[in-house]
């Protein structure tokens, strides 16, 4: 259990149990890891619970039954893993506003918190749009060859600097010769 409170952990390594993980996922369910869906699977009960008459009448959630899938658990584990992560490594710290973007976009905390929501919605919306979302886009996607995961994978990193060439105005690069 040493390892677990490791600060850092080897990418290869991570790589490998992480591509174990998707194949015990293929082999268990047929499916691909995935997060969105339990996203969606979450709204559909919230819809049922406190709209059960506007529910009935929207077509989408009639494709997402109100029951608790795999993809929820996936998503409650997702949050419990990382912050018994960041208990076990030392590192946790309950944060507003990094402080990276302190040092650099000097923001209020509501901006911060504005400007998170937009990204959020902007790749919750862009992932159900394209029916997937980063991990089955993105690790499912390219772990299957599928040409969708590569131009998946080239737009999201594109994406990530120019938000951060915008936000951080470039301070944050580094360049490194040799």
């Amino acid at each position: 259990m040493f390892f677990l409170r490791r600060k850092e952990w080897m990418p290869i390594g991570t790589g490998i149990l992480f591509a174990l993980l998707e194949v015990l996922s293929f082999y268990m369910s047929d499916r691909p890891l995935g997060s969105s869906r339990g996203y969606t699977t979450i709204g559909s009960i919230v819809e049922y619970v406190f709209f059960p008459a506007h529910a009935q009448k929207v077509a989408y959630w009639q494709s997402y039954e109100p029951y608790i899938e795999w993809t929820v658990t996936l998503i409650l584990g997702i949050v419990f893993g990382s912050f018994l992560s960041s208990i076990l490594s030392g590192q946790f710290k309950l944060t507003l506003v990094p402080d990276m973007w302190k040092n650099t976009v000097k923001g209020s905390v509501a901006k911060r918190f504005l400007w998170a929501f937009i990204g959020g919605a902007l790749v919750g919306f862009g992932s159900r749009l394209a029916m997937g979302c980063t991990l089955g886009m993105l690790i499912a996607g390219v772990i299957q060859l599928a040409p969708a995961g590569f131009i998946f994978m080239m737009s999201l990193w594109m994406g990530g600097l120019g938000a951060t060439a915008i936000f951080y105005r470039l301070k944050t690069f580094t360049f490194r010769r040799g």
